[in-house]
């Protein structure tokens, strides 16, 4: 395996210019099978006065995740034969060409989240003491098919996946919008989105994600491998290929780490692109979508690489470089989402105001306003939510303080386990679901807003 050289170069974002080229929607009959129900009469019908009724609402679910896949498994549709699932470290064994390393391996120690109130501490059970990154490396696909909406690779006559997912435990986010069915016995999958024009490039490499265009999931599995792939002089003139539709924030931290003159190919939900010599880059985080079956233990909670997510950080305050001390140091994060809201979130900011704490929006923020924000503050505090990804910009002093619902499935460990990167520890205010609980770990819930002092005091 060929040990790749990284290069900290300071960039300056308000002078990169990438070359934009864009591949835009697939039309309606190639669209997944969940864009085309939502489409039709009986969507509409449900969406419109069913799906109100937790009733209707369970039934929905019940039928969509067991029936599906026994509609796709008996119909006659070429596209959707099985087709065997390989894992990408499995592939680049046999891959004449060889790998590129652009991080070692690590072993992480993980630390258990202090909990308010104390009493509730059970309710946080470890999946693990440690575990270990695996290293992430480069590795080239010949005459692969790359798809919007999935880091999935065609590629002859099998899909190529990175090593880090775990099919018998979870779903994928494709498979729950009716794009793709895996069976986890057998490791095979079909492919139910069928591009009939897609375009071709003699080279690329492929970021697409399912879950690329919530912040987190960008900003700690997505975007530092782009970081770490674009700052190897090797490939600095290799297009890279990432989900169209982002918002103007991703674009901005897109852009930034690209680099100056960098090719950008943006590629639609659905639709794919042929590429004759194809860079695939190793997982550098990755937190499962959903939950497949309960029945099983060890569900990971999120893995994540110190060195990706360090090397991402120190590239983005060298490019944004602010000592501000006009900026807030104690800030409260509002949570305008439509699930996972504390009902009594208004009494809390009330409490929170009146010790000096300022209430922000990050998503009303430029990408480069929430570093420099994260970057100065010393005490955070607010909703579980994807805004908390900036967390990964705080001073190893910062203190952070998360509101998150009592639930059996929720990944506690997620939050502290993207911190323990740049030696920072979470705090968690515990409460109770109250509503909407058919949604799991995404109910709205209360907390007691003496916690959340406690915790700050």
């Amino acid at each position: 395996m060929k040990n790749a050289r990284n290069s900290h170069k300071k960039v300056d974002s308000t002078e990169i210019m990438p070359t934009l080229r864009r591949i835009g929607p697939a039309p309606l009959s190639d669209k997944d099978a969940a864009s085309r129900l939502r489409e039709s009469l009986f969507g509409k019908v449900y969406i419109k006065y069913l799906k109100r009724f937790l009733a209707f609402r369970l039934l929905a679910q019940w039928l969509w995740r067991k029936g599906f896949p026994i509609y796709v498994k008996c119909s006659t549709v070429s596209f959707a034969k099985p087709i065997p699932i390989v894992k990408l470290s499995a592939y680049a064994e046999r891959t004449p060409e060889g790998v590129w390393r652009l991080a070692e391996a690590e072993t992480v120690d993980t630390l258990s989240p202090a909990v308010f109130p104390a009493k509730d501490q059970d309710y946080l059970v470890a999946p693990h003491d440690r575990y270990v990154f695996p290293d992430i490396f480069v590795t080239t696909v010949h005459e692969a098919l790359v798809t919007g909406g999935t880091n999935l690779i065609l590629t002859g006559k099998e899909v190529l996946s990175h090593d880090l997912y775990d099919f018998r435990r979870d779903y994928t986010s494709e498979e729950l919008h009716g794009r793709i069915v895996i069976n986890p016995k057998t490791m095979r999958v079909r492919w139910l989105v069928n591009d009939a024009a897609p375009e071709s490039v003699p080279v690329a490499a492929a970021f697409v994600d399912a879950c690329a265009l919530n912040y987190a999931h960008w900003m700690t599995e997505v975007l530092p491998r782009i970081c770490l792939f674009c700052s190897e002089d090797r490939f600095r003139d290799v297009p890279i290929v990432v989900n169209d539709g982002m918002h103007q924030n991703l674009m901005e931290s897109l852009f930034m780490v690209a680099g100056q003159g960098r090719k950008i190919i943006t590629l639609s939900t659905g639709r794919a692109l042929r590429v004759g010599r194809l860079f695939a880059v190793s997982p550098a985080g990755y937190v499962p979508f959903e939950r497949r079956t309960n029945k099983l233990s060890g569900h990971s909670h999120g893995v994540f690489s110190p060195f990706a997510v360090n090397f991402l950080v120190k590239k983005t305050r060298n490019s944004f470089e602010s000592n501000n001390n006009c900026l807030p140091k104690k800030i409260v994060i509002r949570r305008n989402s439509g699930v996972r809201l504390v009902v009594n979130a208004a009494d809390i900011e009330k409490q929170l105001l009146d010790r000096r704490f300022l209430v922000i929006e990050p998503e009303k923020l430029k990408f480069s306003e929430q570093v420099q924000l994260f970057s100065q503050a010393e005490i955070i505090v607010g909703v579980t939510g994807a805004s908390f990804a900036n967390i990964v910009f705080c001073k190893p002093s910062a203190q952070i303080v998360i509101m998150i619902s009592k639930h059996e499935s929720m990944p506690y460990w997620y939050w502290q386990n993207i911190v323990r990167s740049i030696g920072c520890r979470v705090n968690y205010v515990l409460g109770d679901i109250v509503r909407a609980s058919d949604l799991g770990i995404h109910g709205d819930f209360r907390v007691n807003p003496m916690d959340v002092l406690d915790a700050i005091e």
